[in-house]
């Protein structure tokens, strides 16, 4: 029984290892004090409304980032989901309209 422990534990700790060199590719994303401009100007939707629908994408997985960043000429968040196997999902939202645009 510890030994199953232990190997769900490494698992873990493996999924949050690639969790945290995904969001090292992350790129032009804002710091908490723009974000929280952003989205009072009403210019994107609210950080929960984004990790929702990503919820909604990729069910029973655990969101470990959510950030607000620069792509082209709009503002997309980038959200990082654990699932329950270790792989971590990458969940891309229209910033401006909330909704879906890509899941790797």
């Amino acid at each position: 029984m510890r030994l199953l422990w232990l190997i769900i534990a490494m698992g873990g700790m493996m999924g949050v290892a690639s969790a945290q060199s995904g969001t090292a590719a992350l790129k032009n994303c804002l710091p908490p004090r723009e974000m929280q401009e952003a989205v009072a100007s009403k210019g994107v939707v609210a950080p929960a409304s984004a990790v929702m629908t990503a919820r909604r994408q990729v069910p029973n997985a655990d969101v470990v980032r959510a950030s607000l960043c620069r792509s082209s000429n709009s503002l997309v968040y980038v959200i990082m989901a654990l699932q329950k196997d270790g792989r971590i999902v990458q969940v891309t939202i229209d910033g401006s309209s909330g909704r879906v645009k890509s899941v790797h």
